[in-house]
């Protein structure tokens, strides 16, 4: 059994489901929902309740699930799952750790707090990254808590440019606070990220008034290759001068 949800703030999709799903259920319900929403926003936020008869899913629908999953995987914001069952409970909470996105689970009578919970989730890219082609320097704003499409947009800005040049000769972060990940997996790319451009980086500008930003710098250029200094956040057109060699 599986049926929409309504009362949800807008972009929140809910599903409920109960017993054991079937193909019939993923053509009939889930597909048309995904598929609406995907061409609406091109973007996902699911809030799935889970009652107690809940079973699983037949051998076919596995192979729904899988499907469905592959082409959505991507367009993923965050998921909340309302359930009691210890088992889906235990599951969710190791997907946390795989996912490139946020997830989390609610307990029966919860989903209002859960459906406010994704609706709060961070709705555009958290940098934005813009490179000055004069001076080869890259600012990145940092606004929100990091994910891994950011990740995707900060290499899509400094890769072409190493590619061209071989080294970026700066790269300026403008940030307010100390970033935050959204998931484990967006922690995962941030140290892919780091480590695949380990080297190629000249200056590492810090635009924050951050407390620890002065610690972090000192330890920052002991283990990795760019020079590190730090600016205030108000200062960022030192930070971008400085980054550029000037």
């Amino acid at each position: 059994m599986i049926e929409k949800l309504g009362d949800l703030p807008d972009g929140v999709l809910g599903l409920r489901v109960g017993g054991r799903l079937t193909p019939q259920d993923y053509d009939d319900v889930i597909v048309p929902m995904v598929e609406d929403a995907m061409r609406d926003s091109g973007r996902l936020r699911c809030l799935i309740e889970i009652d107690d008869d809940f079973t699983g899913l037949t051998p076919p629908a596995v192979v729904d699930d899988v499907r469905l999953g592959l082409h959505a995987f991507g367009a993923m914001d965050g998921a909340a799952v309302v359930t009691r069952l210890g088992w889906i409970t235990t599951a969710t909470r190791w997907a946390v750790f795989v996912v490139p996105f946020p997830m989390r689970v609610f307990a029966p009578g919860e989903r209002t707090a859960a459906a406010a919970w994704l609706a709060a989730l961070p709705a555009g890219a958290a940098i934005d990254a813009v490179l000055d082609e004069s001076t080869g320097v890259v600012t990145a704003e940092v606004t929100e808590a990091l994910r891994i499409e950011d990740f995707e947009t900060l290499a899509a800005t400094v890769d072409p440019w190493m590619r061209e040049h071989g080294e970026l000769p700066g790269l300026v972060l403008h940030l307010r606070g100390v970033p935050r990940w959204t998931s484990l997996g967006s922690l995962l790319r941030h140290v892919r990220f780091v480590v695949g451009h380990q080297g190629k980086v000249g200056r590492l500008a810090l635009a924050t008034d951050v407390p620890v930003a002065t610690a972090a710098a000192s330890t920052v250029e002991h283990v990795v290759h760019p020079q590190v200094r730090v600016f205030g956040y108000a200062d960022l057109a030192g930070a971008q001068a400085w980054a550029a060699g000037s």
